[in-house]
């Protein structure tokens, strides 16, 4: 049966007319399509709401409590607004989205990387969307706890050229009372040789203290703001640092990874474009938010550059974005994936052999000098817990560098759940058990 002339007249466009309402002048094009101003915002409206309704399959929405996190940027700043909006808003009809159970706002605090960072901005920017704020800083993850009493510092980086394989050694080191924990997390950064690795060692902590942040206010999901051309971007930077094996899981729609937390993007479908026009439009404040290679040259690092080639790409092609995110939504999850250990440092999957791979199939660079024989004696080998991408980043770092506390937690697991070879597994236990007498004997001492 044919549908009605008034349905068939209602889509046919007017010439120099929005699209939706057939009588305003357009204000924007988005792929060719004009919008008006006020048909522009209740597009981004009703398209966040189908993104958010598209992942009821692996969230029970009624039941579950969310936490936005917010970095102050364009994107992070919009899905607030559109998420606070959603949870207030009356909704009606059969397919209407039921509210969430709760939705609180999630932040972490950079400013001990980055001086110039505006946190107070951006805790106004969660103030005005009448949700509670919840903040860890970075230096958080240097705080001991009962679970990661030691810290584990990185000894050798590489054997000596012409070896088989690559080897990455560490050894517990205890964590020093009278070094504050910002100070500790910039001694961190700055082993780190380069942009890129600096880069990647900053997400990893981000993740880590956001997954934290969720399960201390008791939520189950974290929506994350990343947009279509940002994840084209990050998908680019992603095979070129090497993490292909764990592509899935950090661009897809969903990512369950993390089990007790399912990492929600509600924001795939939105292009940079509309985010600026959207938050423009509707008034929505956003922050600087700064990062290494601020007013650096396109080639300060792999992130910058796969950015760039993005983004000058999409100018003459506006099919670039949708082009790359409709491919990634084509990529599963592989089993071995998901039965592998969490790498130590970034917190995704390791891939069977990655250290046999990289060493046969990268090419060489200026390596650090291997420690000396001496810090040996007490060191273990952490090379199967680890990566491609994060071998390739402790490679090129500085020995000596202090590793923050959650890898000792995910060392423990890894240990306890068989995911470290035999004779590690007896050489990690006697490291434990030494760490926690010679522990126990200074505090007795000082008692």
């Amino acid at each position: 049966m044919p549908p009605p002339a008034e349905a068939v007249s209602r889509r046919k466009a007017v010439p120099g007319k929005c699209i939706k309402c057939k009588t305003a002048k357009p204000n924007v094009a988005i792929r060719r399509i004009q919008y008006c101003r006020q048909c522009f915002v209740k597009a981004s409206v009703s398209k966040f709401r189908m993104a958010v309704g598209r992942s009821r399959k692996c969230v029970d929405w009624p039941r579950a409590k969310v936490m936005i996190a917010l970095s102050g940027g364009p994107t992070s700043s919009a899905m607030l607004r559109l998420t606070a909006d959603l949870q207030t808003m009356d909704l009606r009809g059969k397919d209407a989205m039921p509210p969430f159970a709760g939705a609180v706002v999630g932040h972490i605090d950079e400013s001990c990387l980055f001086p110039s960072s505006a946190e107070g901005k951006i805790r106004d920017i969660a103030a005005e969307s009448g949700l509670r704020l919840e903040t860890l800083a970075l230096e958080h993850v240097f705080l001991p706890t009962e679970d990661r009493p030691a810290l584990l510092e990185l000894v050798q980086a590489s054997l000596a050229s012409g070896s088989a394989s690559e080897q990455f050694c560490a050894r517990f080191s205890k964590p020093e009372k009278d070094v504050p924990c910002a100070e500790q997390l910039r001694m961190l950064f700055s082993k780190l040789t380069s942009p890129t690795d600096k880069e990647d060692m900053l997400q990893a902590i981000k993740t880590a203290l956001l997954v934290q942040l969720a399960r201390n206010s008791g939520c189950g999901v974290i929506f994350v703001g990343d947009s279509s051309t940002r994840i084209a971007v990050k998908a680019m930077a992603l095979i070129g640092r090497g993490r292909g094996f764990s592509l899935p899981l950090e661009v897809g729609a969903e990512s369950q990874w993390f089990q007790d937390i399912v990492a929600v993007r509600p924001m795939r479908d939105f292009v940079a474009k509309e985010v600026a026009f959207f938050n423009c439009w509707t008034r929505q404040p956003t922050a600087f938010v700064p990062t290494f290679t601020t007013a650096e040259h396109r080639r300060a690092s792999i992130n910058r550059l796969a950015e760039a080639f993005i983004v000058e790409l999409d100018q003459g092609f506006a099919s670039t974005v949708p082009t790359v995110c409709r491919t990634l939504q084509k990529l599963e999850t592989r089993p071995d994936a998901l039965a592998a250990a969490p790498c130590l440092v970034c917190g995704m999957p390791v891939e069977p052999d990655a250290n046999i791979w990289r060493t046969c199939l990268t090419i060489d660079g200026n390596a650090p000098e291997p420690a000396p024989e001496s810090n040996a004696n007490d060191a273990f080998d952490i090379t199967s817990c680890l990566c491609y991408s994060c071998q390739s980043m402790l490679r090129h770092t500085m020995p000596g560098a202090r590793l923050p506390g959650f890898c000792t937690s995910r060392l423990h697991a890894a240990a306890a759940g068989s995911f470290l070879p035999s004779e590690n597994h007896e050489q990690l236990r006697r490291q434990i058990e030494n760490f926690i007498i010679c522990d126990s004997d200074d505090d007795s001492d000082n008692n």
